[in-house]
């Protein structure tokens, strides 16, 4: 068996580590972290008289590395990679027109305040943030716990 094969195989038997109900509550900790983290940028830039769409760039430039490295450790127990931080970073600046296009209508079309608009942004990004976190760190979505391959049962090998 090659390397790339072990840590495929290394990979299997840990998923169980971490199943989706697991990582349910440990997302929703973690979401909640960051979300207050956003808010409190969006509202502090606000009130220092910057616009609101300054303040999602420094919202996404600093809450964004944080968020990986949360969900990374405490979310999927995966190690940091460069190549999954590309990814997840990716993900949550796809969602950044998204963003930006509810703050648009919710401040500059209905008249709201950035304390009030952000939060319902946040609310509605909820889902797409999840999704594209598991896509980002996980090589695959994990939704139950995946049975570890035994010798027998590897390609090549006859029990018989």
């Amino acid at each position: 068996m090659n390397p790339g094969e072990q840590v495929k195989l290394k990979r299997y038997a840990d998923a169980p580590k971490r199943p989706l109900l697991e990582r349910g509550w440990r997302y929703m900790v973690v979401g909640l972290l960051c979300a207050i983290a956003h808010n409190a940028i969006m509202i502090a830039v606000d009130l220092a008289g910057g616009h609101y769409l300054l303040g999602t760039v420094v919202s996404f430039t600093a809450v964004t590395p944080l968020a990986y490295a949360l969900h990374s450790r405490f979310t999927f127990a995966e190690p940091f990679r460069l190549k999954a931080f590309a990814r997840f970073a990716v993900g949550v600046a796809a969602a950044y027109p998204v963003s930006t296009g509810m703050m648009i209508v919710l401040c500059s079309g209905l008249g709201l305040g950035v304390a009030i608009a952000t939060p319902i942004a946040t609310v509605a990004l909820f889902v797409w943030n999840f999704v594209a976190a598991h896509w980002a760190i996980l090589p695959r979505l994990y939704l139950r716990p995946a049975p570890v391959p035994t010798t027998a049962s590897r390609p090549g090998n006859s029990t018989q």
